[in-house]
């Protein structure tokens, strides 16, 4: 059966170094339905975005959304790890949640299960009460670093507006498979993240840098998008994360752009093969 339209989103990393306004300019002149905004530090950059708690940045993003028609779709990134205190991401949530986001985005760092499941659980009640859902995303150089280790956080935490992230690339960096992710109930996939790469993948220690800078386009490299497509609920929304260092003297536009079209090719063509 072939898909139905899916929205788009334009991930924070395909544009990389993006002000959120940039960002939604960005996804408007790609095609895009929504953006993926980065507000939050991540565990190994200590940047401070100017977002949160600031009306002036706040009023600034909603005023681009409606100039754009563009929508906030999620929020990177909710690092958590042994010492967090979910209350000190309060803040977060509230500026997440004033400009409009659906998701925020979460990984885990937290090598004790129990203990990242009551974390994860504290910060999805403390989303649900702004309207929020959470992401709880992979990554092969990561603590939380599989498809099955991730459904078994969400399963110990127990929360009805939590998810599961697949990202085509770490799927395929951490040994998951398309037959695995179509097991995964449908309330459990909260969106995905779409990119190609090479079948091979690079030395354990250089995943991070592919993934950050060295992605490819949809139908650029060899993952087998097209099985995953096909595991994947027909109404999944799509995160279209595709960083290359090729981009880096390309402005926000013209990445935006190239990967919007690269993308809108790709599904055209799979799902002309579905019809």
């Amino acid at each position: 059966m072939a898909q139905t339209r899916n929205l788009l989103s334009l991930a924070y990393l395909t544009v990389n170094g993006a002000k959120p306004v940039d960002h939604l300019e960005a996804a408007a002149a790609g095609g895009f339905d929504a953006a993926g905004l980065r507000i939050v530090a991540l565990s190994h950059l200590n940047i401070d975005y100017g977002v949160i708690g600031n009306r002036e940045r706040i009023r600034e993003i909603n005023r681009a959304r409606e100039r754009t028609g563009v929508q906030v779709f999620d929020i990177e990134v909710f690092t958590l790890g042994e010492k967090t205190d979910v209350a000190q991401l309060m803040p977060a949530l509230e500026t997440s949640a004033e400009i409009g986001a659906s998701f925020v985005q979460a990984v885990s760092e937290d090598p004790d299960a129990a203990r990242a499941a009551a974390t994860f659980a504290a910060l999805c009640d403390a989303a649900s009460g702004f309207g929020l859902s959470v992401s709880l995303e992979f990554m092969r150089f990561r603590t939380l670093r599989t498809l099955q280790d991730t459904l078994a956080l969400l399963e110990a935490a127990g929360r009805p507006n939590s998810g599961v992230l697949v990202d085509a690339l770490h799927l395929a960096r951490s040994g998951g498979s398309a037959a695995a992710v179509a097991t995964v109930p449908r309330e459990r996939v909260a969106y995905m993240q779409l990119c190609d790469a090479p079948a091979q993948a690079p030395p354990i220690d250089h995943l991070a840098h592919e993934a950050r800078t060295e992605r490819r386009m949809p139908g650029d490299g060899d993952l087998p998008l097209e099985d995953l497509f096909d595991a994947l609920p027909d109404d999944v929304p799509i995160s279209v994360e595709v960083p290359r260092s090729s981009d880096v003297d390309r402005s926000a536009k013209e990445r935006a752009v190239l990967a919007g079209a690269a993308t809108r090719a790709w599904l055209a063509r799979y799902r002309a093969r579905r019809v």
